[in-house]
């Protein structure tokens, strides 16, 4: 008799579900939607590597573009994709992420494409360094921004020998 009462009780009550109107305001140290800079990006991997469910992940289309995956049905806004990207190019913004209908039913993707560029000594395709990134490289030649990883560890290498090898030495060696 008492489920019976308390049944009804509910059913005779009004509805409580807030209206998108009727949001609570965020908290300061709230962590909301997902935002991503491609300009800053490397597509080092690390924000899909720290996220335990999954949420981010890379694709690759060979010699023209790395692509950037955030689902946000997946994200549990745990904020260790920002606070491990060593390029920053992740943040968590204070807004509430945004409800949407997909045709796929699936919620919410973001998507950041990363374009290729060819490497300036061996013309291979790499991740161009980011802006921010050459202007923190104290000593980066204008030559060498356009390399590609490898070809910027061999430049790296070349600079090291020339400075503990003197000139004559060198000659003699090859």
């Amino acid at each position: 008799m008492a489920m019976l009462k308390t049944i009804l009780g509910n059913l005779l009550r009004p509805s409580r579900t807030r209206a998108p109107a009727d949001m609570p305001e965020v908290p300061p140290v709230y962590r909301g939607a997902l935002a991503h800079d491609a300009a800053c990006c490397t597509a080092c991997g690390t924000c899909a590597f720290v996220c335990a469910p999954k949420a981010i992940s890379f694709t690759q289309d060979p010699g023209v573009s790395v692509s950037w995956h955030f689902f946000i049905g997946q994200c549990s806004f745990c904020g260790l994709c920002a606070q491990n990207c060593p390029m920053r190019a992740i943040s968590l913004q204070a807004d509430a992420p945004a409800a949407t209908n997909s045709a796929a039913g699936d919620g919410l993707r973001l998507e950041s494409v990363i374009r290729l560029q060819p490497c300036t000594r061996c013309g291979a395709a790499h991740v161009p360094l980011p802006d921010a990134t050459i202007e923190a490289l104290w000593g980066v030649e204008e030559a060498e921004r356009g390399l590609c990883p490898e070809c910027r560890r061999r430049a790296a290498s070349e600079k090291l020998r020339a400075a503990f090898v003197p000139a004559e030495e060198a000659h003699h060696d090859r």
